[in-house]
């Protein structure tokens, strides 16, 4: 009853925009809603993830600034991993932090967003 065959005129990845979603999941830049961005290299030997703030200007300083930015990052990073099937070694260059507690709500909120992921 959840199952319905489509016999449209047009294509079903027209209609839903399958085709443009999966060329942005594969994109080298990954936009965050915040105006930040990833940058993601593979190589043979590992892949390489930038965390970049792009025009995200927070409400109260640059710090907080990039914290918010790096949560969001964190969260993005792990979903991009999923998608791309991605594995081996992983070196995410987030932007520095000088508050250490920020910094480990950036990889506490990686390590549950990663934790999401049953096929470890």
């Amino acid at each position: 009853e959840k199952l319905e065959l489509y016999s449209g005129d047009r294509p079903i990845f027209d209609m839903f925009g399958v085709e443009d979603e999966i060329g942005r999941a594969l994109d080298k830049q990954v936009p965050l809603k915040s105006g930040g961005y990833l940058v993601i290299d593979q190589t043979e030997a590992m892949t390489t993830i930038d965390v970049n703030t792009g025009s995200f200007l927070g409400q109260r300083n640059l710090e907080e600034t990039v914290f918010r930015t790096n949560l969001e990052a964190a969260q993005a990073v792990a979903r991009q991993l999923r998608l791309r099937n991605l594995g081996g070694i992983i070196i995410i260059d987030f932007i520095d932090m000088d508050d250490a507690e920020h910094r480990r709500q950036v990889l506490r909120t990686l390590e549950k967003a990663l934790a999401r992921d049953h096929a470890k």
